[in-house]
């Protein structure tokens, strides 16, 4: 991976942790175009789109990158990032798979619960949601 795109990526993240969105999804988008496989990258990319309120183009950056993944815990990244995504925008029963998907490799399991969690009580499964919040709660999933 180039140095250039570790430093659009750095700048990136710096970006959106001081609110500057236009300026993190430029430089995040910079660092993925130089390298599509900086798993990394394209997750903060994804963030700052949904944070932009870009919904839609951050699922299509995630999904991209599910064939692009070159480890299991950054296609499990990129799962459980999909399916935050897909609650911000709406579509729960996207989510509910995407946060499935994450569930698989263990170092997502909590993240996924949480997800699963919150998918529930926006579809009103209420007895889920507090199933799912007790399983994150415990780490034990």
């Amino acid at each position: 991976m180039s140095a250039v795109a570790r430093r659009y990526y750095a700048r990136g993240v710096q970006a959106i942790g001081s609110g500057e969105l236009q300026i993190a999804v430029e430089q995040l988008q910079a660092a993925v175009d130089l390298a599509p496989n900086f798993g990394d990258a394209r997750v903060a990319f994804a963030v700052a789109l949904a944070k932009f309120g870009d919904a839609p183009r951050a699922a299509n950056v995630v999904r991209t990158g599910l064939g692009r993944a070159v480890s299991p815990v950054g296609v499990a990244a990129l799962w459980a990032t999909l399916g935050d995504v897909l609650t911000l925008s709406g579509d729960f029963f996207g989510a509910e798979e995407a946060f499935r998907q994450a569930a698989t490799h263990p170092d997502f399991a909590v993240r996924a619960a949480a997800g699963l969690a919150r998918v529930y009580a926006k579809l009103g499964r209420y007895p889920d949601a507090v199933a799912q919040l007790k399983r994150a709660a415990a780490g034990s999933v």
